[in-house]
């Protein structure tokens, strides 16, 4: 059956969308509902994250978390890497393809990327197995192994949740990481008592092979049928592209704030301290995130009825980055006074929250605090550079944190450990966000940028003195 190449070219915001009567396009309900499901499932991943950042250093204990932090980091990092660009596109174009090409659409897009990524994880394979070869010291083959494989898990989940995140089925989105972690926390707890730190390494597997399964479970059954099949739109792949490299250097920066203690400052209880600094900030920031992308698939809109040789015409939804702006300072004023009163408590919270042989990870929190409270700016410049079709505002960004991690944590982490690690983050984090902002003028208007940069500056002062 022939391809039936419908385009879906984008227009800038500004222009107001209209149903086949003229009226305009109504919004603001199912983005506030997606909001309000993906904060639910957020606030449920949350204890989680909790239990993963609190039971499992416990058991573990500082060298062998570590030493888990390592491939956790790199098994995390991986995934997301693997997998950026795929919500941006999906929810970018299936959302405002004509009802009957949805699924037809979406199974092309995932097609497509799981094509690609099917790639990259075979060549990642082979390398990963001649270092094991060469250098077995290093790279341990059973553990190098199931690194890989439990990275191959979490690659084939996030690509088909992202396939049904673009077909509005927002609720699996939302309940893949609360399950996976509570998975991750039971499996590490068992398997280390068992195996000691390739047992905890075995839970990675484990738990990538469950979120697997429930990706399967919860979209496998949508996508079955006959569905015509559909010509990608024109520049989608290259917006996903650029959109992917953008987020994957994003990424890289946070994260790599580990492995930059890992490699400059030659100890796993510094790596340790790090990685728990940085799991509880990116837990944060991540739900920030996620909560403006469940909105994206409400402010793109189709307007049908439109006589064009490419197709029906798409827009942006009146008022959409208003709506995003009062999202991002809600966050924020959320987020602010939380920060604030962390980086007061820090040496009194860290401590007895996670034992006392994580007393020295405390002056870590400052930092990595005000990274979270630059989130909520930056989940609107990522989505702002999707809105207008601007993945090079993103790109820039994150090609500019990258630099800025780099000098910092070259500079920092020899001298101050792991809260140098988390320094190079918060430095990326603010010079990425810059970079954006600059290209996409008007985004955030004048007030929210002002009260983020005050707040963050603020957080880390507070953090200076208590400590």
């Amino acid at each position: 059956m022939p391809l039936r190449a419908r385009a879906l070219p984008v227009a800038g915001p500004g222009t107001p969308a209209t149903t086949a009567e003229g009226s305009v396009a109504p919004a603001r309900s199912p983005l506030r509902a997606a909001v309000a499901g993906s904060m639910v499932g957020k606030a449920v991943e949350l204890v989680t994250l909790v239990l993963l950042a609190t039971v499992v250093p416990r058991a573990l204990g500082p060298l062998d978390y570590g030493r888990f932090a390592v491939p956790l980091t790199i098994v995390t990092v991986g995934s997301l890497a693997l997998t950026l660009g795929g919500p941006a596109v999906m929810t970018r174009y299936v959302p405002v393809a004509p009802p009957e090409d949805r699924v037809g659409l979406a199974r092309a897009l995932g097609a497509r990327l799981a094509r690609g990524r099917a790639v990259q994880l075979a060549a990642m394979a082979v390398v990963a197995a001649v270092g094991a070869a060469v250098r077995p010291d290093v790279l341990p083959p059973l553990e190098t192994a199931l690194v890989a494989v439990a990275l191959a898990l979490n690659v084939a989940a996030s690509l088909l949740l992202q396939v049904g995140l673009g077909l509005g089925r927002t609720g699996a989105w939302s309940a893949r990481f609360p399950l996976q972690n509570t998975v991750l926390v039971a499996a590490v707890l068992v398997l280390h008592a068992e195996a000691g730190p390739t047992g905890a390494v075995v839970a990675l597997v484990v738990a990538g092979a469950v979120a697997c399964a429930f990706a399967v479970v919860a979209v496998g059954p949508g996508l079955r049928g006959e569905h015509p099949p559909v010509a990608l739109p024109a520049g989608a792949l290259r917006f996903g592209a650029v959109q992917a490299t953008a987020a994957a250097l994003v990424q890289a920066t946070q994260r790599g704030g580990v492995l930059a203690v890992a490699a400059l400052a030659g100890s796993a209880v510094q790596t340790g301290y790090a990685s728990l600094a940085t799991g509880i900030a990116l837990g944060a920031t991540y739900a920030v995130l996620q909560a403006f992308t469940v909105c994206l698939p409400h402010l793109g809109v189709r307007r049908e009825g439109t006589a064009t040789t490419s197709g029906a015409a798409v827009t942006i939804a009146p008022g959409a980055e208003a709506a995003l702006r009062r999202l991002a300072g809600g966050l924020l004023g959320l987020i602010l006074p939380a920060a604030v009163l962390g980086a007061l408590l820090a040496d009194a919270v860290v401590p007895a929250a996670f034992g006392a042989d994580y007393a020295g990870a405390a002056a870590t929190f400052g930092p990595a605090l005000a990274v979270v409270v630059l989130a909520p700016l930056h989940s609107l410049a990522v989505q702002g550079s999707i809105l207008r079709s601007r993945p090079e505002a993103a790109l820039a960004g994150g090609a500019v944190g990258a630099v800025a991690f780099t000098l910092t944590a070259v500079l920092a982490v020899p001298a101050w450990g792991a809260t140098g690690g988390l320094v190079a983050v918060l430095a990326a984090a603010a010079a990425g966000l810059v970079a954006s902002l600059v290209l996409l003028p008007g985004l955030a208007g004048r007030a929210l940028p002002a009260v983020t940069a005050v707040g963050a500056v603020v957080v880390l002062g507070v953090a200076v003195v208590a400590t």
